[in-house]
């Protein structure tokens, strides 16, 4: 009814078909699918790292009963009909392999119940070949199960990592969604244990800080229909960028790496959205990788965002905010730390990143601004460390040295209080 097989001239067109190599790649196809379905909750369940048994549950418009056993078939989608359509994409899936590639190499349960009617469907696979399709009485939306991944292919299930090494694979894969469309609700449960559940939520930014369990400023942009919101975290951890072009979960090195030279040591998020002629998802087998044709533009959003220009929660300004109107200096810790009072939280800052930080946006090499800084040891005046923060507050980039080294650690004064059982 829906789903229709694809035109010979058209698979000629689009790259190689969906590989699976491990219980990863199969998760993510199912989330895909449970998304393009329009799902508004989506429950994954893993047994021994997803090799022994998956199952991805949603509450989507489900699958038509004339379509349920084309779903399995090469090359049958719902979601293109011609190669031109790839240019107005708005879906996960195009391809109509992911399915099929699935049953080939797994025992499959595809249970579903089509949204407009009143009882759902069970179809069983082995190897890719319907055993049987019943009725079962179930709620609108479709559950995949998948059994024994690779049991028919010894030497390919022998090449999967460790179960604890899959299951972390899925984990991260299920929050990487979660972080590109949070206002679908997420549940992971690996061995019994549930290991993720985020409600849905209309704030990108909680859901954020939800997973990583700290604090994000956002900063975002748009012109010439480019549309780009960043969060960057306000505390310094490992450095992570994660890139989403159209809600989808991309690699661009190029892009990547220009964002962790602005950011450093922190972790940022960025969601990028653009026109569906603007970006080719169809260079990658698993749509991992994207070419984008407005590369430069985009570089252009980031570097003018990280000049604070059209900042919407900026970093150090206090405009609009009841915070001090300068930065209070609490005290110097070993004559290196500088402890600061600002923006109701505490800042404990290097004073040589912060000076060779000064020197660099006054116009100073990288190794010239690190001679010339000021170091650890030396002795400030309080005049001295004012003028350097009142300077700070007006970098550029007030969060990282030349190098990429965090210049401060930032402690919220709540936080504090919390812990000492205090209410402030």
């Amino acid at each position: 009814m829906f789903v229709k097989e694809l035109p010979e001239e058209v698979r000629f067109k689009i790259s190689a078909g969906e590989v699976i190599e491990s219980p990863a790649d199969c998760v993510k196809e199912l989330i895909e699918n449970s998304l393009d379905a329009k799902a508004k909750r989506i429950e994954i369940e893993v047994i021994k790292g997803g090799k022994h048994y998956i199952s991805v549950k949603d509450d989507g418009v489900g699958i038509h009963p004339e379509d349920l056993p084309k779903v399995i078939l090469p090359f049958h989608t719902s979601k293109i009909e011609r190669f031109e359509d790839l240019l107005s994409l708005n879906t996960y899936g195009f391809r109509g392999e992911a399915l099929h590639a699935i049953a080939q190499v797994s025992r499959m349960v595809i249970s579903s119940r089509f949204y407009q009617e009143d009882r759902g469907y069970e179809m069983r696979l082995e190897e890719g070949k319907v055993v049987h399709i019943r009725e079962k009485g179930m709620a609108v939306g479709t559950r995949v199960e998948v059994f024994d991944l690779f049991y028919n292919l010894p030497v390919r299930r022998n090449l999967l990592k460790k179960e604890d090494t899959e299951r972390a694979k899925i984990l991260r894969l299920v929050r990487d969604y979660a972080m590109a469309r949070p206002e679908v609700s997420f549940k992971l449960i690996a061995e019994g244990r549930e290991l993720l559940n985020l409600p849905s939520t209309q704030s990108a930014r909680d859901r954020l800080e939800e997973i990583y369990k700290t604090k994000f400023e956002e900063r975002e942009i748009e012109r010439d229909g480019l549309h780009l919101r960043v969060f960057v975290s306000l505390s310094q951890k490992k450095g992570e960028v994660k890139l989403f072009v159209n809600s989808r979960p991309v690699q661009n090195k190029s892009l990547t790496e220009y964002i962790k030279r602005t950011v450093g040591r922190r972790i940022a998020v960025c969601l990028l959205e653009v026109p569906p002629f603007v970006v080719d998802a169809n260079i990658h087998p698993k749509k991992l990788e994207v070419k984008l044709q407005k590369e430069g533009n985009i570089k252009e959003l980031f570097r003018e965002l990280f000049k604070g220009h059209k900042t919407h929660i900026p970093s150090l300004n206090q405009e609009g905010h009841p915070y001090k109107a300068e930065p209070e200096l609490v005290g110097i810790l070993e004559d290196t730390i500088l402890i600061v009072n600002w923006m109701e939280s505490l800042y404990f800052i290097d004073q040589h990143l912060l000076a060779e930080r000064i020197n660099y946006e006054k116009g100073q090499t990288s190794d010239k601004a690190c001679r010339g800084a000021i170091k650890a040891g030396d002795k400030l005046s309080p005049a001295q460390v004012r003028a350097m923060l009142k300077e700070w507050v007006e970098l550029q980039n007030p969060h990282t040295c030349p190098h990429g080294r965090p210049i401060y650690y930032r402690l919220p004064l709540k936080e504090i209080y919390q812990q000492i059982g205090r209410v402030r």
